[in-house]
């Protein structure tokens, strides 16, 4: 007779790619219809506060139905599949390129939200608008997308791939670069934007209490009009955050770990 256990092993990775695929086929629909219903409605698409919402679900939806895929199948079958060059180079662009572009986008967010609540005045005109909101805006989307973009695809090495690594194996460029880019790439793509969205998004939250109390007297809670702005942008950026966590941890213990 089977154990049991040894039954619930052997089912468990046929259980969790159901799961994923579940998961998967429901947030397809969801995020077309947010999108669509936010770039409908002239208010929703003109507020400076979701043109970076919109360019984190385009981010994010690029992962859902590119990576996310190969990584469940990769989980189930053991190896990658389909298999070719040129979606392996895809999905390491995709990958890290538009994964660290996210990250970025939620560091700019966290900044952004003290300007839009607290700094109002900084937006009002266009040439502000420019300035403080839109060319930031840019540079966030596009910093970390162009230098992948970069190193995956024009980056003169040999690439090597393989159908039974996550993602095809390691990129070719990280046989090439300096060790410091490593560094670089761990802290500055990673760690530091995770650590300012935490302090900026806590700073946030008690300038936030500070003004409610001053506000009190004179309007309730359910009528501030930033109140569902700022509810908004606080549980964004706690979702963006909590799967980071156990990854931060870990990068910050291998640094412990090298000293």
């Amino acid at each position: 007779m089977v154990p049991r256990s040894a039954y619930i092993s052997s089912s468990w990775p046929k259980i969790e790619f159901s799961l994923f695929l579940i998961g998967e086929i429901l947030s397809i629909p969801c995020y077309i219809f947010i999108v669509y219903h936010t770039l409908t409605n002239k208010r929703s698409r003109q507020s400076l506060h979701n043109h970076v919402i919109l360019i984190l679900l385009f981010y994010n939806f690029l992962q859902l139905i590119l990576d996310l895929p190969m990584t469940i199948g990769y989980s189930r079958l053991g190896f990658v599949s389909p298999f070719s060059h040129s979606l392996c180079l895809l999905l390491q662009f995709i990958n890290f390129g538009i994964w660290y572009g996210g990250i970025f986008l939620m560091f700019w967010t966290s900044v952004e939200r003290h300007i839009l609540v607290f700094h109002s005045n900084l937006v009002r005109t266009t040439q502000k608008r420019l300035l403080f909101h839109y060319i930031p805006l840019l540079f966030f989307s596009l910093y970390t997308p162009i230098l992948y973009f970069y190193l995956i695809f024009l980056y003169p090495c040999n690439h090597v791939f393989i159908d039974n690594g996550v993602r095809c194996g390691k990129m070719c460029y990280a046989n090439s670069l300096a060790s410091w880019f490593d560094i670089y790439d761990s802290i500055v793509n990673y760690i530091a934007p995770l650590l300012l969205i935490a302090i900026f998004s806590i700073v946030f939250i008690v300038r936030f209490v500070k003004q409610r109390r001053r506000l009190q007297q004179a309007t309730t809670w359910r009528q501030c009009r930033n109140n569902r702005f700022i509810s908004t942008l606080i549980s964004i950026r706690e979702i963006m955050i909590v799967p980071f966590q156990s990854t931060f941890f870990s990068l910050m213990q291998y640094f412990i770990d090298s000293l």
